[in-house]
């Protein structure tokens, strides 16, 4: 059987099919190609003048200044991003740890965990925090209970609280 294209322009023709393939390919890698998104820096609560109290009996409205204020201590500290010592900055301050939550320090392939969240419940409501590893800045919130009975704070597994 003998080709339509003489063997001259063969390799011309072999070429130009290759760069048709080759130019729309090209072309959609930099479709995808764009800015990188930024995070933006977080806010970390300054230092108040005078440090914030634990209300015994009190709301978590009147607590989370005192929350604030030991997750704020805690991150400015060489502890390690681990639950037991977040734990037990919010527990120092005057918080009961069996009505805290806390996540697990490790991923369930073993990787150190990015950020602990530690909870603690205040009646229908929780004060949340969370403190980021890397760069040890923190958060915390006060958010209503959830869950079927609005006991639960963290959502999911979370470490017992055993030490």
């Amino acid at each position: 059987m003998r080709s339509a294209l003489p063997s001259s322009r063969r390799p011309r023709a072999a070429a130009l099919l290759s760069l048709c393939i080759a130019l729309p390919l090209l072309a959609g890698c930099s479709l995808l190609a764009g800015p990188t998104p930024q995070t933006p820096p977080r806010e970390t609560p300054k230092s108040p003048e005078t440090a914030p109290q634990f209300v015994p009996g009190g709301t978590a409205e009147q607590n989370l200044p005192a929350f604030t204020e030991a997750l704020r201590v805690f991150s400015a500290s060489q502890q390690p991003v681990t639950g037991a010592p977040v734990v037990d900055a919010v527990a120092a301050v005057g918080f009961d740890k069996t009505a805290m939550q806390v996540s697990f320090d490790e991923t369930k392939t073993g990787l150190a965990a990015d950020s602990i969240y530690v909870s603690v419940r205040i009646g229908a409501d929780c004060l949340v925090g969370q403190v980021v590893a890397e760069d040890r800045s923190f958060v915390a919130k006060q958010l209503p209970a959830v869950g079927p009975g609005g006991d639960i704070c963290l959502i999911g597994n979370t470490r017992p609280i055993d030490w």
